[in-house]
């Protein structure tokens, strides 16, 4: 839906574990070195120095802008001053721009109960990404990473995790509209960022008004309209063409957007058509190495083979086409249609499986991944202005959107000499038909102002899961069909029936807000198993209902002048997916997939606190976040008593806590500053009485600096940005989990419109051409947990990160 809004969180801790910190082929750090350089008083430190200083420099700024107010309304009244002016359209900038998905409403991201970003279009457009890889690059304790195992060749987006879980946890949605769940051997890479007017990010639980998959947070992409395009409300014809080129993986990305008014107010109709092209190639690891390094031990690949260095041979392309059709019957009522198409092909040379064996002689694997994803949606907006009901908003949707892997393998069988073709082919696909209805009411009760958010959200979703493998002798003429294998699970659909209700409450002539919130969740999963199924008797698949109250309370106070403090308590809940309740595979005597039917919901319980500070010039937040999950659901757990069966089974729990923090300061015209910061840790426990250990999704400080010059009269726009990653020196095991090192990288982003309507773009990524590894690769396996397997087809070296690259592009605007 259109109307919602954001939460937000932040968090720091405690306890100090011995670890060794290793860089592949380079420096070994000891825990204790790294202590001394990052303590825990340092952490917090500098999270509270960035904010205080950007603070007194904004409140510098406030405290001039009060003591010179009759100056400047007199300045104002004699017909203003030109330096005010530019002055006030170059602070614009550092304003808390509005987010619809926190509290389902239009707010201020300073005015919501919670920690929440917003990326603009203008920011993805200077930055020229076009992928979910790259969107996050600059959102500390954010991270995406990267599916370049054997499973997985095609280098997808492995999901979005927030605050230190991801996965399904994150729900990920598209103008309120859901996307495909992830599964063991498949991807929720389906979203292209090009056609966006904004990615919203909520950290933390947002059950209460998003339903369930809202576990660990949402990300909403939300997409353009025609009114985005047209200069003045004269236009009648507005758009833009663009190219762009990108040496990292030789990606070439055109764009033409038209948008037109067809009728004027008061029956206006607007329409828009839109679409992307984007060719490119698997990524180059100018950092990565091939030698035997601390933590890639050896790289036991065939000659034949990729070498651990490379990715292996890609050919990518996709395509985007955005159409929407805007209906304004009457001010403050809008209809809306909207038809989206997203498409990605990727061809892969999968070489690095190439291998010599006592049996065989493995010379080629080609694979192909087909991404599709449909959506038609029809929705109002709708100001109603009656007594009782401020305003109406309703989405009806239809998305079918799949994943289709195809491969085919060739053998030389030994001693035979035989050719042996094998074709695999795994289908994945959900279609959702989703309803969405919300109302918003404003009443007095007791002279208290409340403002309600109420209504209705539901969908029905198909699952079918189908795998085929045929194995093809071309010397016997033989062919053997399997199916059912992989990760198979039983087809299901799955319905989600939610009520909720938001009450925000004004105290204090407005300066204590109050926003409690309640959402009861009905969720039925119904199995449809066919033939091909293997069941296992006591764990045959059977229909799972729940449902489920979720809280949420959140509070806003004015302290003084610009200073505010919130917090907020915050419930989540998510069903288990049909993959972990059905999964079913006998490849007996390796191992066993055995379904659990019986898993419970996962549950989590968050808590925040911050403080903030908003000025003419400048802002900063500061707060701390706790999330305690409940019934986490770990994947691949041995059964007791089995040395074989593997399943799904819920954790006791797992503990994420931290702190995050954001400033702006505009020091002139044409000089600002910003920066973000975010440092987590957490624990975890199997099973109640179980020891506790550390959880490697809680990313440690990471801050994201950035300085920029703009020259309005020349269309000169600057920036430079610095990210810092403390190295990992807590892992769950670390004599086996890999403990990345710590790292700087600067980036250097450009644009200049040299004439109007022309734009040109330049970026410089890595321009020191550092060598490190993600945050995220904590806990990749390493020493005696990697095995032959893992060092031949997932090498740590294809983790490494991007070393350096640059992007150019030019765009007409009309």
């Amino acid at each position: 839906m259109a109307r919602r809004t954001a939460n937000p969180a932040a968090g720091f801790s405690c306890p100090v574990a011995s670890s060794h910190t290793t860089e592949p082929g380079g420096r070994s750090m000891s825990s204790s070195t790294i202590s001394r350089r990052f303590t825990p008083g340092l952490i917090a430190g500098t999270a509270a120095a960035l904010a205080l200083t950007f603070a007194a420099l904004g409140g510098s700024a406030y405290a001039q802008e009060t003591s010179s107010e009759k100056e400047s309304e007199a300045s104002s009244t004699s017909g203003g001053n030109e330096k005010d002016v530019e002055e006030e359209s170059a602070n614009a900038y550092v304003f808390s721009p509005v987010t619809v998905t926190a509290n389902r409403a239009a707010r201020s991201l300073l005015e919501t109960p919670g920690n929440v970003s917003r990326i603009t279009a203008e920011q993805l457009d200077r930055r020229m990404d076009n992928t979910v890889k790259e969107l996050f690059r600059y959102e500390p304790g954010i991270s995406v990473s990267r599916q370049v195992s054997a499973a997985d060749p095609f280098d997808s987006a492995g999901g979005i995790q927030i605050r230190g879980v991801g996965g399904n946890r994150t729900q990920v949605i598209v103008d309120g509209s859901r996307t495909i769940e992830g599964i063991t051997d498949n991807t929720r890479d389906i979203v292209d960022t090009s056609n966006m007017k904004a990615v919203e990010i909520v950290r933390g639980p947002s059950s209460v008004l998003w339903g369930s998959d809202g576990l660990g947070g949402v990300v909403n992409f939300v997409t353009k309209d025609p009114a985005d395009y047209f200069r003045s409300p004269d236009d009648m014809v507005a758009g833009s063409a663009s190219a762009s080129y990108s040496s990292l993986d030789n990606a070439y990305v055109e764009s033409v957007t038209g948008a037109f008014r067809l009728s004027e107010a008061p029956n206006a109709v607007e329409a828009l058509l839109t679409v992307t092209r984007r060719d490119a190639n698997e990524p180059q690891l100018r950092t990565a190495r091939n030698e035997s390094t601390p933590g890639n031990p050896t790289c036991p690949r065939d000659p034949l083979a990729t070498p651990c260095n490379e990715l292996d041979p890609q050919d990518i392309a996709s395509n985007n086409v955005l159409t929407k059709f805007v209906w304004s019957p009457s001010e403050g009522n809008q209809f809306r249609l909207t038809g989206e198409y997203y498409t990605r092909r990727t061809d892969v040379d999968q070489n690095a499986a190439n291998e010599t064996t006592a049996t065989y002689v493995q010379t080629g694997y080609r694979r192909r991944q087909d991404v599709e994803r449909w959506r038609v949606s029809l929705d109002q907006q709708w100001d109603v202005g009656a007594v009782w009901l401020d305003t109406l908003d309703w989405q009806l949707t239809w998305s079918p959107q799949n994943v289709d892997r195809t491969g085919d393998r060739r053998r030389t069988l030994l001693p035979s000499g035989d050719l042996e073709q094998r074709l695999d082919s795994l289908k994945y696909s959900e279609t959702f038909y989703e309803a969405d209805i919300q109302f918003g009411s404003s009443v007095s009760i007791g002279g208290i102002s409340n403002t309600l958010t109420y209504g209705f959200d539901g969908d029905y979703v198909e699952t079918e899961y189908e795998r085929v493998d045929i194995t093809n002798n071309l010397t016997a003429n033989t062919t053997t069909v399997a199916v059912a294998g992989g990760f198979n699970f039983a087809n299901a659909d799955t319905t989600r029936a939610d009520v909720y209700l938001q009450d925000e409450i004004s105290l204090f002539d407005d300066r204590l807000t109050l926003v409690p919130g309640l959402r009861n969740s009905y969720y039925k999963i119904t199995p449809h198993p066919d033939a091909n199924y293997q069941i296992v008797p006591g764990a045959e698949p059977r229909e799972k209902e729940e449902s489920d109250l979720q809280f949420k309370f959140g509070s806003i106070l004015d302290v003084w002048g610009p200073y505010s403090v919130y917090a907020s308590y915050a419930e989540g809940f998510k069903m288990p997916t049909a993959q972990q309740l059905y999964q079913s595979l006998n490849s007996l005597p390796f191992f066993a997939l055995v379904p659990n039917p019986n898993l419970r919901p996962e549950s989590v319980k968050s808590y925040e606190a911050g403080l903030r500070g908003a000025f003419s010039r400048g802002f900063f937040s500061l707060n701390y976040f706790q999330a305690d999950y409940t019934d986490f659901i770990q994947n691949f757990v041995s059964v007791a008593g089995s040395a074989t069966d593997l399943t799904y089974d819920n954790l006791s729990s797992v503990n994420v806590w931290g702190v995050e923090a954001s400033g702006a300061v505009q020091f002139s015209p044409n000089w600002r500053a910003n920066f973000s910061a975010s440092h987590m840790r957490g624990t975890q426990q199997a099973s109640p009485g179980a020891p506790e250990t550390n959880f490697n999704g809680a990313l440690p400080l990471n801050v994201v600096l950035g300085l920029n010059y703009v020259e309005p009269a020349h269309g000169l726009d600057i920036e430079l940005v610095t990210t810092l990653q403390k190295a990992t020196t807590r892992v769950t095991d670390p004599a086996t989990d890999f403990a990345p090192s710590g790292y700087v990288t600067f980036d250097l982003l450009a644009s200049w419109e040299f004439m109007p309507g022309v734009t040109l773009k330049a970026a410089g990524y890595n321009l020191l051409d550092q060598r490190y590894f993600p945050a995220d690769t904590a806990g990749f396996p390493i020493g005696a947990d990697a095995t032959l397997a893992v060092q031949v087809l997932n090498p740590i070296e294809q983790q490494v990160g991007f070393g350096r690259f640059v992007k150019v592009g030019l765009e007409l605007t009309f």
